[in-house]
């Protein structure tokens, strides 16, 4: 995504949940899915960095939902001007009870594995807190959901790991989304299971567009110019959007940051598109690529 953000004349910002990617923890305290705050942060600090740049924002899998609660949560204030948002799983407790079905548990075995490798790395920071957390579910936790028992729905002060999914669901914050949102989803992801998109309300928001592929799992998409090896066909498409949207704020003069114009070669690669037939993805033969697009 980043080279492909590059190529068409994008800067390209990477943030890595607490954490995650080896980053570093100095608090007790990783990533959840209802807590924004991170996110917040990261866009101030680009916004500083580059004031005049207008903002575009991706992302994938739980990241997507904390994406979507930010920008509902900002409404029309929102300084991003475009987003998307890939396997995002949008009800999490649909996907939580999706976990535990057949081969999923795999999965969720494996996630689980991960979260207490993130644990027991940072453990030292829990240390004279176990009156608040289940230092020793965290430790053993053989699914997220023990895991979000013991240490996240604690963390932020949810009652239950059930209000905890409830309340941190983007799926509540569709009707607040106020910019171009496109969703992408798979109808065979595991982890974020068809049934758990929102799709009435996506129909009532004309800033949001859904595309769900019948084939694809969890960010599994593998056809496309570069397949089976390259970047999918989701990465370009996704460009593309984006950059078919900042241009039409551009021509349309709402543009959040006038002074940016797109570099040539992507105003080239959407002039272009645009003579093309129109529709998400070109690449055909597996089954993964969109095979409809649903949006009011």
């Amino acid at each position: 995504m980043v080279g492909a953000a590059s190529m068409n004349g994008m800067r390209a910002v990477v943030f890595n949940s607490r954490g995650t990617s080896d980053g570093a923890v100095t608090s007790p305290q990783f990533y959840s899915a209802s807590y924004t705050g991170d996110m917040r942060r990261v866009v101030q600090m680009v916004q500083k960095r580059y004031p005049s740049s207008e903002l575009l924002a991706a992302g994938w899998s739980l990241g997507g939902n904390i994406l979507v609660r930010y920008l509902g949560e900002e409404g029309a204030s929102c300084p991003i001007s475009a987003a998307a948002s890939l396997c995002n799983p949008l009800d999490l407790a649909i996907s939580d009870d999706n976990f535990h079905v057949g081969f999923n548990k795999i999965y969720d075995k494996n996630l689980a594995r991960s979260l207490r490798t993130i644990f027991k790395k940072h453990s030292h920071l829990f240390k004279g807190l176990e009156d608040k957390y289940d230092l020793e579910l965290a430790n053993t936790c053989t699914s997220i959901r023990d895991f979000d028992d013991a240490i996240t729905r604690r963390t932020f002060d949810w009652p239950t790991v059930d209000a905890y999914y409830y309340g941190s669901s983007s799926s509540h914050s569709i009707p607040n989304v106020r910019i171009p949102l496109l969703c992408i989803q798979a109808a065979n992801d595991p982890i974020a299971p068809a049934k758990a998109i929102p799709r009435q309300a996506l129909r009532d928001n004309p800033n949001c567009i859904l595309v769900v592929t019948p084939y694809g799992g969890h960010l599994g998409w593998v056809s496309g110019p570069g397949a089976p090896l390259g970047a999918p066909w989701s990465t370009q498409a996704m460009v593309e959007w984006m950059s078919s949207v900042q241009l039409e704020l551009l021509r349309s003069g709402r543009s959040k940051r006038m002074t940016q114009q797109l570099s040539s070669r992507a105003i080239g690669k959407v002039l272009h598109n645009d003579q093309q037939q129109d529709g998400v993805g070109s690449a055909a033969g597996n089954g993964s690529e969109p095979q409809f697009v649903d949006r009011k």
